[in-house]
């Protein structure tokens, strides 16, 4: 099922809709005298209750899950992505604390994972496939952090820096 993602969305999503509503007119026009025969053996009998209806309300509602599990799906990436961004924002804030050269080794590998992941990750899961080297990068970017041993001389002149915010004039 993997040639679906060579196609863009509204393509794939016309294909889609097609297809059910193909299956539901073709369920009542081939379907429907068989079953209204099997159900109604006597003439008139709850002809009010007629199977296209129920069948268009159940395509009405089969659609409408669809579309708000779509929407699920839809937020939880959106989620997914905003929480990754925010953690990767969050390092490269972090790794400005360290001393050079170290921050500059952890900054470039946090850039590099990055790169991969929007440039060459991204489009390998278009495809279906997962990708693997972000782990590389991660694994590198470990390494450096890993590897770095603090001064042992405490920094007893550290002042912090004054607040200039909007928040510290209240």
């Amino acid at each position: 099922m993997y040639w679906i993602y060579d196609y863009p969305h509204w393509a794939t999503a016309i294909l889609f809709i097609a297809g059910f509503v193909a299956a539901a007119c073709s369920g009542v026009l081939f379907l429907r005298p068989k079953i209204h025969a099997w159900l109604h053996r006597e003439p008139y009998t709850n002809e009010m209750i007629g199977l296209p209806r129920v069948l268009l309300r159940a395509l009405c509602l089969l659609l409408g899950l669809l579309a708000v599990t779509t929407y699920q799906n839809y937020a939880a990436v959106t989620d997914t992505i905003d929480k990754e961004a925010s953690s990767i924002a969050a390092l490269h804030r972090d790794f400005g604390a360290f001393p050079e050269p170290v921050r500059g080794q952890l900054q470039d590998r946090l850039r590099e994972y990055v790169r991969f992941t929007i440039e060459e990750g991204w489009s390998q899961q278009r495809h279906g496939v997962a990708p693997i080297g972000g782990t590389g990068c991660i694994d590198a970017l470990f390494d450096v952090l890993a590897a770095f041993e603090p001064g042992k001389k405490a920094r007893k002149s550290f002042t912090p820096k004054r607040c200039t915010c909007p928040c510290s004039k209240i």
